[in-house]
């Protein structure tokens, strides 16, 4: 239940930290462009911490999603197994 309620802010954390450094990139380029220092530095000084939070709640959403339980997703690697369990039984019955 906790993951259902963490993935979507993760999500959320994701797109508004790349948003945020699209347009710190590309507020920087217009202002280095334009030769206007001041806009440069208003750019950063507006645009980053919203994004170095979002960034940082990223992070830590990431790190707390990591701790799903092991049986919650199947995992390719446990098909495989599966399918080679069962060709062994199927091999030996055969026989």
């Amino acid at each position: 239940m906790v993951h259902r309620l963490l993935e979507p802010l993760f999500r959320l954390s994701v797109v508004v930290f790349l948003a945020g450094g699209v347009v710190i990139v590309a507020g920087q380029a217009v202002a280095v462009a334009a030769g206007s220092a001041t806009w440069l530095e208003r750019v950063a000084s507006t645009a980053q911490p919203p994004t170095c939070i979002a960034a940082s709640v990223c992070g830590i959403l990431s790190f707390v999603l990591s701790y799903r339980s092991k049986g919650a997703k199947e995992t390719p690697d446990d098909r495989s197994d599966d399918r080679t369990d069962d060709r062994a039984a199927a091999a030996t019955a055969a026989k």
